[in-house]
């Protein structure tokens, strides 16, 4: 018997004209129906292939117009020696892909695979397919005018935990690994803006994942050290010219009772980081929110690394508020994480949270533009922890799919985040399975960057007041 094969496909139009259907067949396909697609919307399409006769036979075809123009594009299914749905630009071009290409998006059973279009202040279409590292480089013309206020990019969260080494009893990768890509590929994934947790831990500066249970205690691990982070972002910024924006928190003396880091410690980590390459520096920051500066005043000709540290009572930056380090006076932002395991509980948290905090209009009494850092992210609760199917990696590619509908949707050019802050950025298959002794090889995905940039198209920039500046 045959078996079915079920998938979706996320339509993205991030574009000022409605996608509509001109045509559709399909042959020995169960499933096979395709909407219009309105300006600035997304949908999740269902599709099936049959299960009559041989599968390699089914076939399905859609033809879409976009809307007050020539431009066209088509949808196949096909079942030669896989599953697959591929993208035809029958009569458009993207800024990556001429006219007449064919896209391979691929096939997942019971998952999405996502074609995003979207179309800049200069008319040009972006869309997912061969997106260039550099997205921000590429995209200076549209947002370089832009504060980072106004600018949308991926972020990771707990970017440094991509991999585990032990640090207290009952911790494993399950519970404290929350990246699969290390920073470098973060980067490449089109990461921007990296949570990194330095600890002291053997006497070694390492990115460290700690939270004190109550009734356990500290829990965590550990994940790269801070000396291959810097060597792994110099490797980037000597290739791409891209902002980095690197926030230091959850500090912590890993060898003295979890204590917080005195000024000595501060002072040795900002020495350890002073490796970084190409820090954004000023000569006089004082209390300075560079979240109110323009791209292009952080990059150019060169990379930009802003460093950014949350310190606690009684530390101070002293002499290194003029070196590349800055504090949360020079950069504040609103980031409130659900503290939930359950998909829709943070949909819905984090959806409300920035309907509340986030308005962008020209009056400045009514204006509420604090970058805003979108936690994406689940976490584990007492009962998942030694659940290794509900590994935060696993967690977090759960609710992957949802950010290109159910949040891009909800975005509107008045309210739409400033960080797309995610676990496992670069992935969106379970990477952790039976028999739960390692973490499996899955592959790579980098839509994510494709989102950010038709989040700033097709939301931000449909913004009078930010396109106006």
């Amino acid at each position: 018997m045959t078996l079915c094969e079920g998938g979706y496909l996320t339509l993205l139009n991030g574009s000022p004209n409605d996608w509509t259907l001109s045509s559709q067949h399909a042959y020995q396909m169960d499933a096979w129906s395709w909407p219009t697609i309105s300006a600035g919307t997304a949908s999740r399409v269902y599709v099936e292939f049959g299960t009559r006769g041989s599968q390699k036979d089914d076939a399905g075809e859609a033809y879409y117009n976009v809307d007050g123009t020539s431009n066209k594009f088509s949808i196949k299914a096909r079942k030669p020696s896989d599953f697959a749905l591929t993208i035809t630009l029958d009569g458009l071009a993207t800024k990556q892909s001429a006219q007449g290409s064919n896209v391979d998006l691929g096939f997942r059973h019971d998952a999405a695979v996502d074609w995003i279009m979207s179309t800049d202040e200069a008319g040009d279409w972006w869309s997912s397919a061969g997106l260039g590292v550099d997205w921000m480089q590429q995209s200076l013309g549209s947002i370089g005018n832009r504060t980072l206020k106004m600018i949308c990019m991926p972020g990771s969260h707990d970017a440094g935990i991509s991999n585990f080494k032990p640090g207290t009893v009952g911790a494993h990768f399950a519970n404290s690994q929350t990246q699969y890509l290390n920073f470098y590929d973060q980067l490449i994934a089109g990461s921007r803006y990296f949570d990194l947790r330095p600890v002291i831990s053997a006497g070694q500066w390492v990115a460290g994942h700690y939270s004190e249970v109550e009734g356990i205690g500290w829990l965590g691990g550990n994940g790269q050290s801070i000396s291959e982070i810097v060597k792994q972002v110099n490797d980037f910024t000597a290739k791409y010219k891209e902002l980095v924006i690197i926030n230091l928190s959850h500090t912590l003396d890993t060898d003295n009772d979890y204590k917080d880091l005195t000024q000595a410690q501060w002072n040795n980590l900002f020495d350890t980081l002073k490796g970084l390459n190409n820090r954004f520096t000023t000569t006089n920051p004082g209390n300075t929110d560079f979240s109110n500066n323009v791209l292009t005043d952080f990059i150019g000709s060169s990379a930009s690394v802003f460093v950014l540290a949350q310190l606690p009572g009684g530390i101070s930056l002293g002499s290194y508020a003029t070196q590349g380090f800055y504090n949360q006076d020079n950069f504040p932002f609103y980031d409130s994480y659900s503290n939930t395991n359950s998909a829709s509980s943070m949909q819905s948290d984090q959806l409300a949270k920035l309907k509340s905090e986030r308005k962008l209009v020209p009056d400045a009494s009514q204006r509420k533009d604090k970058f805003h850092v979108l936690s994406w992210t689940l976490t584990q609760q007492v009962e998942d922890v030694i659940n290794f199917d509900k590994a935060i990696m696993n967690l977090a590619v759960s609710v992957y799919d949802n950010l290109f509908v159910e949040a891009f949707n909800a975005f509107t050019p008045e309210t739409f985040p400033n960080v797309l802050y995610i676990d496992a950025v670069g992935i969106r298959d379970k990477s952790v399975v039976f028999p739960y002794d390692k973490v499996k090889t899955v592959g790579r995905n980098y839509d994510i960057a494709s989102l950010a940039i038709a989040i700033n198209n097709a939301k931000a920039g449909r913004n009078e007041w930010i396109r106006g500046r």
